[in-house]
């Protein structure tokens, strides 16, 4: 979970919490999350407590001063393992490192508490620095039967259960028969591409985070997963590279933020031409505007798969298999 810690409205102290609806001036305080367990309850308690009795100022986006920006919390579902990281507008150790110790005593499976320094205009909870406050720099998850080691700025998937559901359903659609090369796009941490490379002959995960891709190289050693190869980028630029050097791939595997492909990602997408494109996507608007774009450069749309990844929230993942329209091919 992600709270923003502000400057509390008609009141001294601080606001952690989440923004209101489609606002971004406006945090309402939340003293405990029902979508999270009683262990990061407890940290979120812990950690307010403590920016409280501390004097810690909150961060203001209008002025540019302060301090604390957020609380990230994250749990291992299968390990019991948590992490606590704060983000802050500047390095403070020292001022923070007694929360480490509040939080191990508080709570035992506390194994990383950092802190990631974000000096930027941008509201976002992703630091240029990390500082190890307590612990490890990464809480480890199981997924599909591999260990997955994650650290603060690398993105995975937070229900396990569902998450699981939803590789079960890549790995189908991909329908690998063991001999192929598959490119993971968008790779994260790996969880997608170290699932595909148990059934192919090697995957290329291509992945802008750096973070990301040190914990995927990382997560393939520990599993002893040798026909991975993780390379840092964007994907509009590393797939033309890859093209250029005379990879192909039979099949490909997408996952891209919300705002979805890059058109020259796209563009490079079809130029490789695999046989199999299996999407996934969290934004209905921009798979349904990609996937006319594949479609008007040679692709048939077989079907789309929702996949309910966040209960009772609008939001929803998608999983669309695509063919390489060989008909259409032989008539152009």
């Amino acid at each position: 979970m992600e709270f923003t810690v502000a400057r509390a409205r008609g009141r001294l102290g601080l606001t952690v919490g989440l923004h209101e609806a489609e606002r971004y001036d406006s945090v309402l305080d939340v003293e405990r999350c029902l979508l999270q367990s009683d262990r990061m309850n407890a940290q979120l308690g812990e950690a307010r407590r403590f920016f409280a009795e501390s004097g810690l100022s909150a961060w203001d986006q209008d002025s540019g001063e302060g301090l604390l920006r957020f609380l990230m919390l994250r749990e291992g579902c299968r390990t019991g393992e948590t992490m606590v990281n704060i983000v802050t507008s500047s390095p403070a150790v020292s001022e923070l490192a007694p929360l480490a110790d509040r939080l191990g005593a508080l709570v035992p499976r506390t194994t990383s508490v950092v802190m990631n320094v974000n000096p930027k205009k941008a509201s976002v909870a992703i630091g240029v620095e990390e500082h190890l406050l307590g612990g490890r720099d990464h809480i480890r998850e199981s997924l599909g039967g591999i260990e997955f080691q994650v650290s603060a700025n690398s993105f995975f998937q937070t229900n396990t259960a569902q998450a699981e559901r939803l590789f079960a359903l890549v790995l189908d659609s991909a329908g690998l028969s063991g001999g192929e090369t598959v490119l993971d796009l968008y790779a994260g941490t790996g969880a997608i591409s170290l699932q595909l490379a148990r059934r192919c002959r090697q995957v290329y995960g291509i992945e802008l985070a750096q973070a990301a891709v040190a914990d995927a190289a990382r997560n393939a050693a520990a599993n002893g997963i040798v026909n991975c190869t993780f390379l840092a980028g964007e994907v509009r630029f590393v797939l033309p590279q890859l093209i250029a050097q005379g990879v192909s791939a039979q099949v490909v595997v997408a996952d891209p933020p919300r705002a979805g492909f890059h058109p020259k990602a796209l563009r490079a997408l079809v130029q490789l031409a695999p046989e199999r494109i299996v999407y996934v996507s969290c934004n209905p608007a921009t798979l349904a505007r990609d996937l006319g774009e594949l479609a008007r450069g040679g692709y048939r749309v077989e079907w789309v798969q929702p996949v309910d990844m966040f209960p009772q929230t609008p939001h929803i993942e998608a999983v669309a298999r695509l063919e390489l329209d060989r008909t259409r091919e032989a008539s152009a």
